[in-house]
């Protein structure tokens, strides 16, 4: 994967990027991030939620790759935590994570900002409501952003090839 392929599809100016991320719909996404991302069961329903909306057609096209990607992410992360409360369960004596397996604060912060993203893509009622006219507009130059920001994150779930499902090794 070249540096060139998560290069942004869309550019837009600052204060439309600003007024979507300071919208009130997206901080209420941002709020339930935090939640959803400790959730193997939120994480599967948010993913469940993604892969209801037409991401090969229409608006959702330019990022239908990266949504993809965010898809499988979630339920990775999902899959991670359900094999974490395993781990602790069969091991009672085990009462703190290892150094290795807590994310760093940014990778946390990504991870919480890409839920967000997705949570804000099938919230209806966001700045641009989803039902008028262009009203995906809003939540493509979100996820245009977000995915740049997180290309770390969601390397390793994008599909080299078209109908490939991508890894999550």
């Amino acid at each position: 994967m070249t540096e060139q392929t998560w290069a942004p599809l869309v550019r837009t100016t600052t204060p439309t990027l600003t007024k979507i991320l300071r919208s009130r719909a997206f901080l209420r996404s941002r709020e339930r991030s935090v939640t959803i991302v400790e959730s193997s069961e939120e994480l599967r329903a948010l993913a469940d939620l993604v892969d209801t909306l037409d991401q090969a057609n229409g608006p959702l096209a330019p990022v239908a790759d990266r949504v993809a990607a965010a898809v499988r992410f979630l339920r990775d992360r999902a899959n991670r935590l359900d094999d974490a409360a395993a781990s602790t369960h069969n091991s009672p004596d085990v009462t703190e994570p290892k150094n290795g397996d807590a994310p760093s604060a940014g990778v946390a912060t990504r991870e919480r900002l890409l839920v967000a993203s997705l949570h804000y893509l099938v919230t209806p009622d966001d700045l641009v409501p989803d039902f008028r006219a262009g009203g995906y507009i809003d939540d493509v130059l979100l996820l245009a952003w977000v995915f740049g920001v997180a290309t770390n994150e969601l390397t390793r779930y994008v599909a080299d090839e078209p109908g490939c499902s991508g890894t999550a090794s």
